[in-house]
Order: structure tokens, then sequence, then C-alpha cells
């Protein structure tokens, strides 16, 4: 969670929502995944939550259309070349910002932090509400606007990066890409088109 915080992926939300009847108190837990002695942490928040008799959060946001390539055919293609290339987008989901008026929807409960001069975080005794400035994951649209973003991005620089445009068109899975060409040197120019377009993503 500090780490949302320190990055301004989300906020400490206004008193007041901006429209009361566009708010939503996002719940959360934390999942633990243990590998060998390791212990990663990991805060899940669940926007098909909803109390008896009314709609949760994930009902009432518009879907979009399912943009994603058929999985069974980006394999197929990436099976034919010599050479593979897989990326895998770093937190996606939070490179993109939501509107301010979109963001009392995205509203949740956490601990006051501070940070000792060792740097190390602490949870203190209050409650504050906070609210997301990027788009989270889990929520019904994610996977609609993460693709079409994409998509829209490709499509502006596809002059100045054509191979990356080409490969990437049909051959991004929500936040992985399967891409497979037949030389090194041409894996090694993809790859460098590739980084340097989705270097383009800035945040405002």
């Amino acid at each position: 969670m500090q780490d949302y915080i320190d990055k301004y992926q989300v906020e400490i939300a206004p008193e007041t929502p901006v429209n009361e009847s566009r708010t939503f108190y996002l719940p959360h837990h934390v999942v633990k995944k243990q590998k060998n002695n390791n212990a990663k942490y990991r805060i899940v928040f669940d926007g098909s939550s909803h109390s008896p008799g009314h709609q949760s959060l994930n009902e009432v946001l518009e879907q979009g259309p399912n943009l994603l390539p058929e999985i069974l055919a980006t394999l197929l293609r990436f099976r034919l070349h010599k050479q593979a290339i897989i990326c895998d987008g770093s937190q996606a989901f939070l490179q993109l910002t939501l509107s301010e008026e979109d963001r009392d929807a995205t509203r949740f409960l956490w601990f006051r932090t501070e940070k000792d001069a060792d740097g190390k975080t602490h949870l203190l005794n209050d409650i504050l509400i906070y609210r997301f400035s990027r788009l989270p994951f889990g929520l019904s649209p994610s996977p609609f606007l993460l693709s079409t973003s994409l998509r829209e991005l490709v499509s502006k620089n596809s002059d100045t990066y054509p191979l990356a445009a080409k490969q990437l068109e049909g051959n991004i899975f929500m936040d992985d890409f399967v891409m497979g060409v037949c030389t090194e040197d041409e894996a090694s120019a993809l790859y460098s088109e590739v980084k340097n377009l989705m270097a383009l993503i800035a945040f405002p």
C-alpha cells in the first residue's frame, strides 16, 4: 500500500465527494504468496463486493467490448519464428490516470502512515479516506481501457516505430506482449522499438 502512496497512484480523498451518487468504497484484503522461505504480500481490491440489496461497482460500470486477440492465434503466430520476445508491462493498469470526476468511485479506507529516519513505514492509529488517482486492477472496464489505450499509443506512433506497431497490433494480450521474429537482428530492432514506444507513456 505504501508503494501506491509513494508513487501517487492513490491520494487522500476530499472530505466531501464531488458527486455523492458516484461515490463507492472499495473493500480490500491482503493476499499472501509463499515461495520457499519468502512471503510476498499484495493488496486486492474487490469491485464486485456489494451490500445486500445494492449493486456492486462493477455492475454499474460500462465494461466495454472485448479487444483482446484470440489467445490461441497469438500463441500459434508466436511459434512460427526462431526468435521469441515476451514482454510484461509493469503495473500496466496503474499507468492510466483516472479523471478527477471518477476518482471518488474508487475510495477506500487505510491508515495514516509515516516514515522514520531509516525509511521504515509505520501505521498510525488514524484512519484516512484514500482514492485511486490511477486505474486499479479488478474493475470491469479495466481490460478494455488498457487495451484501447495501448492501441491508441501504437496508432499515433506507427510511423516512428513501424516494427513495433505491426507486431503489437495483434499480439498484445492484456499487459503481455508475445512476439516472434526470424533473426537476432530483427529481435534486437523490435525490442528497441517496443521499449522506446512504451517509454512515451507519460503521466499528467
